[in-house]
């Protein structure tokens, strides 16, 4: 017995791998710079200037053909528009997991390239909650402000959920982001008390942020937990 409770136990802890939504088919809208060579894609969204692999499965196979169509140089970006999302998938190396493009739907290869627009920094900015999973977060007059602010030196992270000050600590490579230790205040509110709850489980669930212009947004997998907007004080 004791043998395999330790083969449940090495089992249970490797990576779980979150597979792509079942009928799910018309993710974000998306335009970026398309690229294939030796192999491998890359895909650098306009929206928020990051790049990342491109997973080939779903529509992938219609990007590339449109890719291969188009009179080039090896290796060239292309400017794309796609549906798609952006979900963890196997690194070609080392043993982890890294976010790739899942594409949903090819739309067509347009004219031109990315042009560079402001984005806001993910730490030292005062990200005021704006939604919790796809709904707009209503402040009432007598209620503080949700918000954090991601401290860039020493990785800890504090707002308000509405009712409390929270502080936290963080982590991020690449465009993944965890929270760690979140705790808060005991002060009792005539409001928000619920926005806070969600606010402070989303962090807990995060594993991924995105951030487009002055809007930062924390995901699970493929799913959307909070959106903030940049706020200068």
């Amino acid at each position: 017995m004791q043998f395999l409770a330790m083969i449940v136990l090495l089992v249970s802890c490797q990576p779980v791998l979150k597979p792509s939504p079942e009928g799910v088919d018309d993710g974000m809208e998306l335009t970026g710079m398309f690229r294939y060579m030796a192999d491998a894609a890359l895909f650098r969204d306009c929206g928020n200037g990051l790049s990342f692999p491109v997973a080939m499965e779903g529509a992938y196979i219609d990007l590339e053909r449109a890719y291969l169509d188009q009179p080039h140089a090896a290796g060239a970006e292309l400017m794309v528009r796609l549906r798609g999302r952006y979900l963890e998938r196997p690194a070609m190396e080392g043993d982890r997991n890294q976010v790739h493009l899942v594409v949903d739907r090819f739309e067509g290869v347009e004219a031109g390239a990315c042009v560079a627009s402001a984005r806001a920094s993910l730490t030292n900015t005062w990200w005021r909650l704006t939604a919790i999973g796809g709904h707009p977060v209503a402040v009432a007059v007598d209620q503080r402000e949700p918000h954090m602010v991601l401290n860039g030196k020493d990785g800890q992270v504090r707002g308000n959920g509405g009712c409390n000050n929270f502080f936290g600590s963080y982590e991020t490579m690449d465009h993944s982001i965890h929270f760690s230790n979140v705790g808060s205040t005991r002060m009792a509110c005539s409001s928000g008390e619920d926005t806070e709850r969600a606010f402070l489980t989303a962090l807990v669930q995060a594993d991924r942020y995105q951030i487009s212009g002055e809007v930062l947004e924390l995901f699970d997998g493929g799913q959307s937990l909070a959106r903030f907007e940049s706020v200068y004080h």
